[in-house]
């Protein structure tokens, strides 16, 4: 329910009563209220029916509704025509990503949250909420360290540009690390990577979000789950509390969600029975077991429970269905997480490299920063003497002297190798001089020779978009063989 609740914070104001009604887990009278309002506006409230249709859309998924959901995004698609394309892009990537993450398909939706993620001209807002999705779609691979990076990475972005969404980022901080743990799959090597938040600090972010329900109740369900005596008789009632509440909204997915959550945090403390009953007729049917979106999960519990049942050949059974569809997604997903730059330069940033290492220590902070801000086109020698304190002089001597190359040289190198790595996982998706520009080089001669230089081969040799260039009219012939050379 976070990115509803994001979206929330999106909606206009002349909608406020709808998210109002979402975000406090009335979602049957927000749906009512929302799509009958969809049907009177006019064409010319465009924006305003673009960011209604997708909270909509996503309160229909919340629901159970997937066909209703995707004809409403269909529907969208005619909204969005009236915009321009980059919005266009932005927001019909964010309806397939929801979809594709609410079936559960956690590659798919990751590509598509990527394309507003990984775009510095999206607007704040909608950008962090697909920086969310995103970090939600890689935890669902087990992509943990990735999702916590792109979490933060949000949470940065909505401190300088959409405050308002900071609180929300990290309540879904802390269910990840819950969910992280809930998932490591008796894997006690793992265990120790994702130590859970406790109960009492769940319960304090809650209360914080006391005016958005569908989050602050997902908080104290945590919680629940994190209680030490959760399998003792009568320590699940906050448990049971909990999926009462999200059944009395009819939000079955997210209903289903808890109760398979709920059922491997008791099968972890041995309490089978009381795991049963959570379960439900989630666990008798084993057609639907094998079709159920959260196939995975679904099977590794059940296996589980076969287990302290003393039912071993079902145990086996079962567990051998979560490994062959755990490998399946390992085999497919997993291949479709995306590049992304802002990740890229982080990571890039948080590493110590053997170069950095050979630099006086004072010199060193000097090559962090231009790490750090290599993407800017601000970044000069000037400026990264300033940084440091000493003359431009001396910290180009000291580069010299350890390093074997100038500031400038090293920059000019990091920089290539940046556009090299985007060009080979975005190939033919974007522009050489575009991809050139994200990372401060903008000037086309400058850019085909040094790339030739460093690689041996023009840059549009890696991406592959030589014949895009023209066909889309970003640059003519002559400036294409200019690159080409």
């Amino acid at each position: 329910m976070l990115l509803v609740a994001l979206t929330c914070l999106r909606v206009l104001p002349a909608d406020a009563d709808v998210a109002g009604a979402a975000s406090s887990g009335d979602v049957q009278d927000a749906l009512r209220m929302g799509t009958a309002r969809l049907d009177r506006m006019s064409d010319i409230d465009t924006p305003r029916r673009a960011v209604l249709g997708q909270l909509m859309g996503q309160l229909l998924l919340a629901t159970g509704r997937e066909e209703q959901a995707e004809e409403l995004f269909q529907k969208q698609l005619r909204v969005y025509e009236g915009m321009s394309r980059p919005q266009m892009r932005w927001l019909s990537s964010m309806d397939r990503a929801y979809l594709q993450l609410h079936l559960n398909r956690a590659g798919p939706a990751a590509e598509c949250f990527n394309v507003v993620a990984d775009c510095d001209e999206a607007p704040a807002p909608l950008r962090v909420e697909a920086l969310a999705g995103l970090a939600l779609a890689v935890h669902g691979l087990g992509e943990h360290r990735r999702a916590a990076r792109t979490l933060a990475f949000a949470m940065n972005l909505a401190s300088a540009q959409a405050a308002d969404m900071k609180p929300l980022l990290e309540a879904a901080e802390l269910e990840l690390k819950v969910t992280a743990r809930l998932r490591q799959y008796g894997d006690a090597a793992a265990a120790w990577m994702d130590v859970p938040p406790a109960p009492a600090t769940l319960l304090d972010k809650a209360r914080t979000l006391a005016q958005t329900p569908i989050l602050s109740q997902r908080l104290v369900f945590l919680a629940a789950l994190c209680e030490p005596g959760l399998g003792a008789p009568g320590g699940a009632a906050g448990v049971f509390d909990a999926l009462r509440w999200w059944r009395d909204r009819r939000l079955a997915p997210v209903e289903e969600l808890g109760r398979i959550e709920a059922a491997l945090a008791l099968v972890e403390q041995g309490d089978a029975h009381t795991a049963g009953d959570v379960l439900g007729a989630l666990a008798s049917d084993d057609t639907r077991m094998l079709r159920h979106r959260h196939a995975i999960e679904l099977a590794f519990v059940v296996s589980r429970l076969h287990a302290l049942q003393g039912r071993y050949m079902d145990a086996l059974r079962c567990f051998r269905q979560h490994a062959s569809q755990a490998l399946t997604r390992m085999r497919t997903e997993l291949q479709r997480v995306p590049y992304s730059r802002f990740l890229e330069l982080q990571e890039r940033a948080d590493q110590t490299d053997s170069d950095q290492l050979r630099l006086p220590l004072r010199y060193r902070r000097a090559y962090q920063f231009i790490v750090e801000h290599l993407n800017e086109k601000t970044l000069s020698v000037r400026r990264i003497a300033a940084h440091i304190d000493v003359t431009e002089r001396a910290l180009q001597m000291a580069f010299r002297t350890h390093l074997g190359l100038t500031p400038a040289e090293l920059i000019r190198r990091l920089r290539m190798a940046r556009i090299r790595t985007e060009l080979q996982h975005l190939a033919g998706r974007d522009s050489v001089l575009a991809v050139a520009n994200r990372w401060g080089m903008g000037n086309r001669s400058t850019l085909a020779q040094n790339y030739r230089q460093h690689y041996g081969e023009a840059p549009t040799a890696t991406s592959g978009f030589v014949d895009l260039l023209c066909v889309e009219g970003e640059m003519d012939l002559p400036q294409l063989a200019a690159i080409q050379a």
